[in-house]
Formats: C-alpha cells, structure tokens, sequence
C-alpha cells in the first residue's frame, strides 16, 4: 500500500500503487500505471518523453518534442517546432516556422502580407480579389488560366493595341502629348468610357469602331466641347445622374434634308455619354452600317479648329458645322471623302485657302463656305466636280478671277461671289447656265457694281441675277 505521506527521496523501486500526494522530485522510474486522477499541480519540469495522449489542459511551457497527435485545445505559445499532422483549430498566434504540410482547408481570410517565397505549384484558377500585397519573388509557374478584364485581354493589352492602332489616326506625338484633343479623347476612351470598345469591334465595316468613337472625341475636344450651347458632356461622364441632366440639355438633331433617304440613326444624347456616339446630338449614323453619315450642326457655338481626323470617317455625307467661331483652316485631308455631299462651314472665322483636294469630291453637290476669311483663288480644278449645285464662297477676301473651267460645272442652281476681292469678267460658261437662258442657275452674284473697289464685269440681268454689294 502506498504511503500516506510523501518520502523526502524517491524510491528506488517504484511502488505497486501510486501515491496520494506527488513526492517532492520525480521518481526515477515511472508507475506500472498511472494515477486514476492527475496531480494536483503539474511538475516543475516537462517530461522528458512525451506523454501517449494529450493533456487535458495545455501545459504552461511547450514540450520539447511534438506530441504524436495534436492537442484538442490549442497551445497559448506556438510549437519550437511544428507537429507532423495539422492541428483541428488554428492556433491563436501563427507558428515561427511553417508546417510541413499545408492545412488541409484554406484560410478564412487571405494574408495580410505575401509568402517569402513563391508557390511550387501555380493556381488552377485566378483569385477573385487580388492580394492586399504582391510576393517578392514571382511564382515558379504561371497561373493555370490569366485574369481578364474586358475584351478578353487585360486592361494593359487592350491600352496598348488600341493606342498602336490610332497611332496611324492621328499624330503619334500629338496623341500622346498630355492636353492635346488627341490625348484627351485617347484617355477618355480608354480609362472613362464605360462603352468599352473591343479593338476587333468593327460593328462599321469600313473601319474598327473605336476608331468611329475616338474621333467624335477628338471632334468634341478640338472644337471646345464643353463651352457649346447645347449637348456638352455630362461634369462626370461616369456619374448616370450627371449624364441624364446632360442629356436634358440637348436637342440638336441631324435631321437636315436627304434628297437618298437614307435611313439614320440619330439622338439627342449627350456628347461622351455611355450610349452610342450615333445617338449623340447633332450625329448620325446608316441604320445599315451603323458607320457616321452626319455631322450637322448649326448656331451651337462650336470653336476651336476642325480637327483633320474627321477624315477617317469615310462612310461621312453631312459635315456641316455653320454660325460659330471655328477657326483654323479647312483640313486638306477633308478632300478624300468619297461620299461627302454637303461641306457646309459658313459663318465662322476660318482662315487659309480652300484646299485644291476638296475638288476631288466627285459626289459633292453643295460647297457652303461664305463668311470666313478665305483667302487665295479659286482652282480651276473646281470645274472637274460633277454634280456640284451650290457654291457660296462669298463675303471671304477670295482673289484672282472666276475660273472659266466652272462652265462645266452644269448643274449648278446657286452661285454666290460677291463680298469678295475677286476681278475680270464672268465665264461666258456661267452666264450659259443662267435659267433664263435654258439652264438651271437661278442666282449667280458677283462684285459687278461699276463703282466696287474690286469689280467684276457681269451684267444684270443678262449673266448675274444682282450684285449685293
């Protein structure tokens, strides 16, 4: 039988029962069996070897080795080392070291700082929210599939082919020059635009159609959008508050006689709004093609210059832009239009020559520039547009003499010279045209008072219908 009280030193020979009370110092050889209640306080000393199964309670100091399975309950202080088989519960503060196998479920929440090192193995698929941090080093192997964004490309390589692609729109340099009208409608279309054109969306045929929505952009941003009567873009084209009170202030339609009847698509949006440029003010685009057929605008208080861009709107019939204060002078790219057939810019404060190239507009049938500060002749190539009805060049500071190559031009109706610096005589051609001697022109002014400063010799009512000036 035990003693009822403890030995001042350990037997040497362990007793057949345990004792009631522990000994002052651990016995040299352990019980045949244990205790039927655990001591009343815990050795000063772990154990050398661990126990077979776990405590109950945590002990206050962790043992030296790992036990051979995990604690129901986690420690207070992590493991010197880790245990071979991940524990049930998380332990309250991370291990120093990590464990030799991974939990067997993820974490609840991601890390709040990266690994040291990368990943062996890479992701089967991308995480849906990016790390708060990036690793240091990058992983070993690529993830398993890339993260998109838009256009099934990411947003990096949607700015770089798009940017490449109007690079041959407009001038590199000035594209890429900050608070260039360039730059600023690359911007928009890029970082602001929440259309979000693909850079293999040709919805026009003739050409991608964020090419389409660019220049529009380059067209509001050269022409001091923003300062216009009506229609200006929305304070924060972002906002769908701020974009329907923009839109309220709108009303201007494209809706200008077509002799084709041509069915359009048009609206009364906003300019730079989210919905389709065909739908801005003073736009529209071919029901068919969906490509821009007209730009009409008139008394709206357009200014700036006319940006040359507008050329690769080659599907363009309409460009009128009247009663403004655009300046600048008339793009000679404006000549390559196949299918222009009003160039009306009337009442501004253009300036230059009419380029030579607007003659090649074979389709063109009215030639709108009155009331500007044009300056130099008028080309003989004039003569070479066919279906050319109305030519309005006057109050300009126009010189030289009326070509006589505008007798071919024999479907004229209205022909308008005067309030120029223009001299010599009227082309008989001309005065052949007139309806009262069987052809179509029903006005044909000039300089032709006798006391003009710059006169031109056109007799009324014989050649010219009356000279206004």
């Amino acid at each position: 039988a035990p003693s009822l009280m403890p030995s001042s030193q350990p037997s040497t020979q362990p007793s057949s029962a345990p004792s009631t009370l522990p000994s002052s110092e651990p016995s040299n050889m352990p019980s045949s069996r244990p205790s039927a209640t655990p001591s009343l306080l815990p050795s000063t000393q772990p154990s050398s070897h661990p126990s077979m199964k776990p405590s109950v309670t945590p002990s206050s100091s962790p043992s030296a080795a790992p036990s051979a399975e995990p604690s129901v309950l986690p420690s207070r202080e992590p493991s010197l080392q880790p245990t071979f088989v991940p524990t049930v519960l998380p332990s309250s503060q991370p291990s120093s070291t990590p464990s030799f196998v991974p939990s067997l479920p993820p974490s609840l929440k991601p890390s709040l700082h990266p690994s040291g090192e990368p990943s062996s193995w890479p992701s089967s698929e991308p995480t849906v929210i990016p790390s708060i941090a990036p690793t240091d080093i990058p992983s070993t192997f690529p993830s398993m599939l890339p993260t998109f964004e838009n256009c099934d490309m990411s947003k990096e390589q949607r700015r770089f082919e798009i940017t490449e692609a109007l690079k041959t729109v407009s001038d590199p340099i000035v594209l890429l020059t900050p608070g260039t009208p360039q730059n600023k409608a690359l911007e928009w279309l890029l970082e602001e635009d929440k259309a979000v054109l693909c850079p293999d969306d040709f919805s026009c045929p003739s050409y991608p159609a964020f090419v389409q929505r660019y220049v529009m952009a380059v067209f509001y941003f050269s022409t001091d959008g923003g300062t216009w009567n009506e229609c200006n873009a929305a304070s924060n084209v972002c906002d769908p508050l701020e974009v329907a009170k923009a839109n309220a202030n709108c009303t201007v339609l494209a809706n200008g006689i077509d002799v084709f009847r041509i069915d359009v698509t048009q609206g009364t949006d906003s300019w730079l709004s989210p919905s389709s440029e065909c739908l801005w003010g003073g736009l529209a685009c071919r029901n068919d093609t969906l490509c821009m057929d007209r730009i009409e605008f008139e008394d709206d208080g357009l200014g700036g210059t006319l940006p040359f861009e507008v050329q690769n709107l080659t599907e363009l019939r309409y460009l009128i832009v009247e009663e403004g204060t655009t300046s600048g002078t008339i793009p000679s790219e404006y000549g390559t239009f196949r299918t222009l057939h009003i160039l009306d810019l009337n009442f501004n404060t253009l300036t230059g020559t009419i380029p030579v190239e607007i003659y090649d507009l074979q389709l063109l049938f009215q030639l709108d520039l009155n009331d500007n500060f044009l300056t130099g002749t008028i080309a003989t190539e004039i003569g070479t547009i066919q279906f050319l009805q109305f030519i309005q060049v006057e109050v300009n500071r126009l010189s030289g003499t009326i070509p006589e190559e505008m007798g071919n031009n024999s479907f004229l109706r209205v022909v308008e010279f005067f309030g120029n610096q223009l001299t010599g005589d009227m082309p008989q051609g001309l005065c052949d045209l007139r309806n009262n001697t069987g052809g179509s022109i029903f006005r044909l002014t000039a300089d032709c008072d006798a006391g003009d400063a710059f006169f031109v010799n056109c007799s009324v009512p014989d050649c010219c219908t009356d000279c206004p000036f």
